[in-house]
């Protein structure tokens, strides 16, 4: 009993110590990490590093454990590990039979959700296994949403709009599908303009720019900035990506599990 007790106890603190995943960030810089960003401590853990890290836009499906992340037409997966990930080329994405780019993702209802910031800009849905989009809702082109997300706990999705002539100008809103409206919910930060990457999740928002300086953190409900975190990206790149992984899933390695089976020792 007291074995059991302690292999249990061994194995929670284990999970926990790395299980404090949530913030996923990633661009589509020249060599591009994918990395995992602890949102108290800033702390950056890369996942993977290449041409298949490059990303536009991203999304965690939590029911399958599952992270999406899209280099313009070409959609990858892999499961989520702090270990590292493990991509899949799905292949090509098409709309009307026409090759199709996103530059953001969101997932609900077991399909992703995409946005384009060129003709026909709107919110579209995807099937992750045919790989075609059906287009939900043509907002007014004066927007520009660049980053998108469904927050899992209310299944709102908001945008990230860097236009002023767009809606109520620069910042986050919430897209409603079917009633085909958009609602500001919060500023930009003072000197920001240009925004590509969102995650969000029980109703915090996290504004996830291309280059080295700051990510923003945002109350929703309140529209007020709450904090900032420091982003580990290198360089300037033109898109940036986002998605809230909510604890996910962690694989004990062979190193954990040594350590786990040194306490029959």
């Amino acid at each position: 009993m007291k074995l059991r007790w302690i292999l249990s106890t061994a194995i929670v603190g284990l999970m926990a110590s790395s299980a404090s995943a949530q913030l996923v960030v990633g661009s589509d810089i020249s060599g591009a990490t994918i990395y995992h960003l602890d949102v108290n401590t800033s702390a950056a853990t890369p996942l993977l590093t290449g041409v298949e890290a490059t990303a536009w836009g991203m999304a965690y499906d939590w029911t399958t454990n599952t992270l999406y992340w899209n280099n313009g037409s070409t959609l990858y997966s892999s499961p989520f590990s702090l270990s590292g990930l493990t991509p899949t080329n799905l292949g090509t994405m098409s709309y009307n039979g026409a090759t199709v780019n996103f530059v953001g993702l969101g997932f609900r209802g077991g399909k992703l959700l995409g946005t384009r910031n060129i003709t026909t800009e709107a919110v579209y849905e995807i099937d992750v296994n045919t790989l075609q989009a059906t287009l939900l809702y043509q907002y007014p082109s004066a927007f520009d949403f660049g980053g998108i997300d469904v927050d899992r706990v209310s299944d709102v999705l908001y945008g990230l709009n860097d236009s002023t002539t767009g809606g109520s100008g620069r910042g986050l809103y919430e897209i409603d599908v079917p009633g085909m409206s958009t609602t500001l919910r919060a500023p930009y930060p003072a000197g920001e303009t240009d925004i590509d990457g969102l995650a969000a999740f029980n109703g915090v928002a996290y504004y996830v720019t291309d280059e080295p300086g700051l990510f923003y953190v945002y109350d929703i409900a309140s529209g007020m900035q709450t904090g900032v975190l420091t982003s580990p990206f290198t360089g300037a790149a033109v898109f940036s990506a986002a998605a809230y992984v909510e604890g996910g899933t962690v694989s004990i390695d062979d190193t954990s599990w040594g350590q786990i089976k040194n306490l029959y020792k």
